[in-house]
């Protein structure tokens, strides 16, 4: 039998404490887009969990990849999944309720296919190899230190991939698909966490403060 010239790659995530176990197949550059966000929402949501360090690069950017959700599969701990949204808007971020660990940016419902995977749970390695190392910028506005000399990514080119993610799978049931979200009523499968004002505002309190630290030591 004669190999594949380009087997399909699977890239594992587990979180610190170990209760969730997830894969995503066919990782590549080719079914997916790497990006460096440094919106505000990203870096409250890693203040949120207190997983700055780990979350936030030297600009205060989060690593994601962005990607078709039914290539994502929670082998362990679906049960073990919670998720905040720090705006009170649609998007929610989803992390492991007993270690803080991230997993991944939705939206609130499965009308739009969108899945944003935050890929400081995934083995770096592994995840340079077979995304590639290079990514484009979004929000740099928001960022630490000077990101002048950045790739950025077209915001226009973004929505459009959605809009078109989203007329498929009107047609197709199957793109709905996600671990993130119940098949049969398509709500999320943990109760989405509402911050209330004073909590984001303490958050985005020391969201500044770790911003002027990083511009510092750059």
């Amino acid at each position: 039998m004669t190999a594949m010239a380009n087997p399909p790659q699977t890239l594992d995530f587990k979180c610190e404490c170990g209760a969730i176990h997830a894969a995503l197949h066919d990782a590549s550059l080719q079914s997916g887009r790497r990006l460096i966000c440094h919106c505000n929402d990203c870096q409250a949501f890693a203040h949120y969990l207190g997983k700055e360090k780990l979350m936030l690069d030297d600009h205060a950017g989060t690593h994601v990849y962005q990607t078709d959700p039914t290539r994502f599969e929670i082998t362990k701990g679906q049960d073990k999944l919670a998720c905040v949204t720090v705006t009170g808007g649609p998007l929610l971020r989803w992390y492991c309720e007993t270690c803080k660990t991230p997993v991944a940016n939705t939206l609130s419902s499965t009308r739009f296919p969108f899945l944003s995977l935050i890929l400081s749970g995934f083995d770096r390695g592994k995840t340079d190899a077979l995304l590639g190392r290079d990514a484009e910028h979004v929000s740099v506005d928001s960022g630490a230190g000077n990101l002048g000399r950045v790739k950025i990514a077209g915001m226009a080119g973004m929505l459009f991939k959605l809009l078109v993610n989203t007329v498929k799978a009107r047609f197709n049931p199957e793109l709905k698909k996600s671990p993130l979200f119940d098949s049969e009523t398509g709500n999320p499968v943990a109760v989405p966490i509402k911050l209330e004002p004073a909590e984001r505002l303490a958050i985005d309190e020391k969201a500044d403060i770790y911003r002027e630290v990083l511009a510092e030591i750059r």
